[in-house]
């Protein structure tokens, strides 16, 4: 099933169309102070990449799906701002350029398995310079009582309505949450789409995000708690 995808894409946007003002104003206090381009590679339709434009930093992103970099390229041209964007992977990231900073908020970081994200953290560090800042969301594990379920939302925008049923899984042994998602599109009233996707979240133990930042060559590792979730920092010596 693809993940990712435009109906995927087109909720999103409508479901969460701005960042969260506490998790966007910490990142741009502390990306404002990187001396060189930031990276953000798993950077969607651009939710934080566009506004961080807009606010003079010169950023490029990554993600490896078409339709949320297709929408993120929309919003910069709506705005007269410029991003470098690549289809690319976060573990087989290759861009040719070296960076002063990067970050992944929204815990986007968790949507990888854990080998693919330790895979990430190294090929993330050869694309940052000396002194180079990073700074990763992520999920904490869930108590023992988490009991997820379904959670349909439906949004609105005119004639179309794109209505999301998500059944969910916890995996206790692994820390795995399991995403099924449908989206269901309809105009008029009519159904003219349905796309499918499945997404597996990872959640992390503070001490195993620092592991893992210093397995990937990162020092000065610290694990923050701002208002909107769990970070960890990391600097490149």
């Amino acid at each position: 099933m693809q993940s990712y995808g435009e109906l995927c894409t087109q909720f999103y946007d409508l479901d969460k169309p701005q960042a969260p003002e506490l998790a966007l104003a910490w990142y741009r206090r502390h990306l404002q102070a990187a001396k060189g381009p930031v990276l953000e590679p798993m950077c969607g339709s651009g939710r934080f990449l566009v506004p961080l434009a807009e606010a003079g930093i010169v950023l490029d992103g990554a993600d490896p799906s078409e339709p949320m970099l297709k929408a993120c390229r929309r919003k910069l041209d709506a705005r007269g701002l410029y991003a470098g964007l690549s289809q690319q992977t976060l573990e087989a990231l290759d861009l040719g350029k070296v960076y002063a900073a990067a970050f992944i908020p929204s815990s986007s970081f968790c949507l990888l398995g854990k080998a693919a994200a330790q895979q990430g953290l190294h090929r993330l560090r050869a694309h940052l310079g000396h002194g180079a800042a990073v700074y990763i969301e992520f999920e904490i594990p869930h108590g023992a009582d988490h009991i997820p379920g379904a959670n349909p939302r439906t949004v609105t925008e005119g004639k179309r309505q794109i209505r999301l049923i998500s059944r969910t899984e916890y995996d206790a042994r692994t820390r795995v949450e399991t995403f099924y998602n449908q989206y269901e599109l309809k105009i008029s009233g009519r159904v003219v789409q349905l796309e499918e996707e499945v997404l597996h979240l990872q959640s992390y133990t503070p001490d195993e995000m620092r592991l893992m930042l210093a397995s990937a060559g990162f020092t000065e590792i610290e694990v923050e708690h701002p208002e909107f979730g769990w970070v960890v920092t990391a600097r490149v010596g």
